[in-house]
């Protein structure tokens, strides 16, 4: 009976405990409001609050405050883009004030396989991030930094849409090719074409790489500088959504005065021009060719993430109608960007994609078109004969029919995909290994067809042409990276072993004599006539291997040096000579931390550096120039004989 009793009792016990517990659980529960402001008072409007470790947050209003039910023990995280994140315990009633991220004040800088500060750098580096870049109507990257960057210079190849931009660093490098500046966009190496894949509003920064004391980090990649794109990735504890677009049209502000019909006339009657010809019709060929152009560029981008992943995605489009008619640009591109931490954030891995497609349609012969535009009778009509031929002046040997030029069909359609992936392991405090891998397809098409009812395609009844190149390139890098801080001096070691794959094929042909215009460039065996060389293809492919290691070391942030060493390998090169030694050197004095400058407010930055490195252009080198190579003959044969063509 007793043991029964003591059971009982036990057992009421127990449920006492258990009832205090859920009572307890009952009264931790509160309801946290607060504030969220800077340093300067400031409400911060949607900054993200998060209870740490669960899905439950919310943001702040227009005011700056939140609310949100929570737990007494529960640690709330506070962050905002620019702002150093803040942990701190749930309590009813909360005044927060967040600090400014001194790293991002302080421009953290990507410097090539590195990261640093535009304080700290000995080399000549110039980064232009999203608040300094140009805004208004941009279509391509280049056109967002041009005039920021001094030694840089941008310029568009001509004025319609399908034009590009070139660039040079510090001017040209090169009689035999190669000046293009080394592209890199989030570690993934490329060219100036591969820009276009990324929209200007995803952009984060750009990093100009000038000197060859920082550009001998890329060896035989580096010696017309470097371009580092940085881009905009998801934050953590966040939720983005947004749309960026712009609309302009574009018109001709003055035209060349042209001789209308009735001043042609008087012109020819006073020269004693027997043989001109009058259609009786009174055409202005410039104003005729031209229409009113646009340029549209639109994208939307969302995000999210929580305290230990995000992701980002964007999709846009760039349209551009030029003020030629049938001359057009179109870019649509897309982007993913994905990141997630583990093993209490020891281990990171973060996963890109980018691609896009651009169509062009170019106005053929530029040149011709704009000197037959400016000079062609004017007595003739805009529209083409009865049988669908465009009346030429059998007297005007230099001169084409400029409207009938415009129905030469000559397109192009240009592809990028890629696709990479980075782990990175923080071994102890201060010390991360890394391992990245990225893929890079484009397929590139330009075709083009003369029609037989225009002069330039008279004489050969029609010729179309076609021309398919594809590349696809692989890059693979293991990177160790060591930084420590000793009182007022501050080490940053970096090992690099990289491998990079390159191939490319291409496919071209061309054909005479079409029977019809019905199907232009798209059934090329519908043209007669295919002589030797209208036909070509080819193949090639190059691989480079690299070790590098770079050092830097500062003191007080005042004395920098830095040194950097690669070695280069590349298949392109002859046997006995594969491997090429690009070392590099710097020194920098930040004048501005001296004492005597540093109560001097007009003064941001002063720094004197000088530097010394070595790089080289493998660019401006064929793959197999080192190799002898079958070339052809000439020689073809026709039913079972040698014919020279």
């Amino acid at each position: 009976m007793e043991k029964i009793l003591n059971r009982k009792v036990r057992v009421l016990l127990l449920c006492l405990v258990g009832m205090l517990m859920a009572v307890k659980g009952v009264a931790q529960a509160i309801t946290v409001k607060g504030s969220v402001k800077d340093k300067t008072g400031e409400a911060i409007i949607g900054a993200n609050v998060l209870v740490k470790g669960t899905t439950n947050g919310t943001i702040t209003d227009f005011n700056g405050n939140f609310a949100l039910d929570a737990k007494k023990g529960d640690i709330l995280v506070i962050s905002y883009i620019g702002f150093r994140n803040q942990e701190l315990p749930a309590a009813p009633d909360m005044k927060i004030t967040l600090v400014e991220d001194t790293e991002i004040l302080d421009d953290v800088i990507v410097i090539g396989y590195a990261t640093g500060s535009q304080r700290t750098v000995s080399g000549a580096i110039q980064r232009v991030g999203r608040e300094d870049m140009n805004v208004g109507v941009v279509t391509n990257p280049l056109q967002a930094i041009k005039g920021k960057v001094a030694g840089v210079n941008i310029q568009k190849t001509g004025g319609d849409p399908t034009a590009s931009a070139s660039i040079r660093v510090r001017g040209t490098t090169s009689l035999s090719g190669g000046n293009d500046p080394l592209v890199i966009v989030d570690g993934v190496f490329g060219d100036l074409n591969m820009l276009n894949a990324i929209s200007p509003a995803d952009i984060e920064s750009f990093t100009i790489l000038k000197d060859a004391s920082e550009t001998a980090q890329y060896g035989s990649r580096g010696a017309s500088g470097v371009i580092v794109v940085t881009t905009i990735k998801g934050k953590n504890g966040t939720k983005s959504l947004s749309y960026d677009g712009s609309f302009g049209v574009e018109t001709v502000y003055k035209n060349l005065s042209m001789l209308d019909a009735s001043a042609y006339r008087q012109v020819v009657a006073d020269r004693g021009y027997a043989n001109a010809m009058d259609m009786g019709y009174n055409t202005n060929f410039i104003e005729a060719m031209q229409q009113t152009g646009y340029t549209q560029n639109h994208r939307i981008s969302f995000g999210g993430g929580t305290e230990s992943s995000n992701y980002r995605a964007s999709i846009g489009v760039i349209d551009q109608k030029g003020i030629i008619k049938d001359n057009y640009m179109r870019n649509y591109t897309a982007k993913l960007d994905a990141s997630q931490t583990m093993f209490n954030n020891k281990l990171k891995i973060d996963f890109g994609m980018f691609a896009s497609k651009v169509d062009k349609r170019y106005l053929n012969d530029y040149q011709k078109t704009f000197y037959s535009a400016a000079s062609f009778n004017p007595t003739f009509p805009d529209f083409p004969n009865e049988d669908g031929t465009w009346p030429e002046d059998p007297s005007a040997n230099e001169t084409q029919n400029p409207l009938g030029r415009l129905t030469i069909k000559d397109v192009e359609s240009n592809s990028y995909i890629n696709a990479n992936a980075r782990l990175t392991w923080t071994v102890i405090d201060g010390l991360k290994l890394s391992a990245f891998g990225s893929y890079t397809y484009n397929v590139k098409e330009n075709s083009v067809y003369i029609p037989t009812n225009i002069k330039a395609g008279i004489g050969t009844n029609g010729l179309g042409s076609k021309n398919d190149n594809k590349s696809g390139v692989l890059l693979g890098n293991f990177t160790a990276n060591y930084k420590k801080a000793f009182g007022s001096h501050f080490i940053d070691v970096l090992g690099l072993a990289e491998l990079q794959d390159y191939r490319y094929t291409g496919f071209g042909a061309q054909a005479k004599q079409f029977g019809t215009n019905f199907f232009g460039f798209n059934n090329l065996g519908a043209g007669a006539e295919v002589k030797y060389g209208d036909v070509s293809s080819y193949s090639n492919d190059y691989s480079i291997a690299s070790f590098m290691g770079r050092f830097n070391y500062s003191y007080a942030d005042k004395y920098i040096a830095t040194v950097n060493m690669r070695a280069d390998g590349s298949s392109k090169l002859g046997a006995n000579n594969k491997w090429g030694f690009f070392p590099s050197a710097s020194l920098a004095w930040v004048l501005k931390e001296e004492a005597f400058l540093k109560n001097v407010d007009f003064l941001t930055n002063l720094k004197l550096r000088a530097g010394y490195g070595l790089t080289g252009n493998q660019d401006a080198i064929s793959a197999y120039n080192s190799l002898k190579l079958m070339s052809p003959t000439g020689v073809t044969t026709i039913n079972g004989k040698p014919v020279v063509t």
